[in-house]
């Protein structure tokens, strides 16, 4: 008999289109499977249930179908998925129910997390039971995800609205500003993302942690592309780095993917 799968441990990204959810979430896998986009790259819910596999090569990826593994490079997913989401938003789903893609993954580069790739709040095909199917559960982790760019208008996010309706107290909502990279330079902006993450931003904004990333993960092409077993760990200290000399006073503790995860953990 069909039953709801365990929730526990889910995190689901909110944001609008273009926001970088897909590109957050690659950071945490790892490796760039989610294809991201600045028009809405993800048309419909990806669910990615993530093992951690410490005898696998920080580069491997095993894709687990019923009971058999196969091994699986990043690109060749992405561009599986690629597929498969054109393919829905042509046959007209958008009458219809979106169907959900769903991926088992094994790699010993993400934390053992099922996470959640919604499409954009601002598009058509998401609606609020879609949202509540995934993210209404009392046990989901919520990644709202904001550019920096975005980081002035932070009081009129949508997707922190939906989160202070689902997680009222805020005690399972992180708040992701992605791009900081695109903000450097922009004075305004950086004091922004740095009030944010210092806890003083708007007094109309709920009570949850805010953690900074780059954008779409350099840490992670540069890493694939590097031959060493630790290049990845070498990437995200780097992009920590890069953060802390973008954002000169903002918390170490709350920059970079290492940051997230361990947010994410508490």
């Amino acid at each position: 008999a069909p039953r709801r799968p365990s929730t526990f441990l889910n995190a689901v990204a909110l944001g609008n289109v273009g926001a970088g959810k897909s590109a957050v979430l690659n950071s945490l896998i790892g490796h760039p499977v989610l294809p991201t986009g600045e028009n809405g790259a993800t048309r419909a819910p990806i669910v990615v249930d993530l093992q951690r596999d410490p005898g696998l090569s920080s580069k491997s990826i095993v894709l687990q179908i019923d009971s058999k593994s196969q091994r699986v490079s990043a690109s060749s997913l992405r561009h599986s998925l690629q597929d498969r989401l054109s393919k829905g938003a042509s046959s007209g789903s958008s009458r219809g129910r979106v169907e959900g893609i769903n991926l088992k993954l094994r790699t010993s580069t993400a934390p053992p997390l099922k996470l959640v790739d919604l499409p954009g709040i601002d598009q058509r095909a998401v609606d609020d039971p879609m949202i509540n199917e995934y993210a209404g559960h009392n046990d989901a982790i919520l990644l709202v995800v904001i550019p920096a760019m975005q980081a002035a208008d932070v009081a009129s996010s949508r997707a922190l609205r939906l989160a202070k309706d689902i997680d009222a107290d805020g005690t399972r909502t992180v708040g992701v500003i992605s791009k900081v990279d695109q903000a450097e330079g922009d004075a305004k902006t950086i004091a922004c993302v740095q009030a944010l993450l210092l806890n003083k931003g708007p007094k109309n904004l709920p009570d949850i942690e805010w953690v900074a990333l780059i954008g779409q993960s350099v840490a992670i092409a540069s890493a694939q592309a590097a031959g060493s077993e630790n290049s990845l760990e070498t990437a995200w200290n780097a992009e920590a780095e890069t953060l802390r000399s973008i954002l000169t006073g903002a918390p170490k503790s709350k920059l970079g993917r290492i940051a997230l995860v361990d947010t994410i953990a508490k």
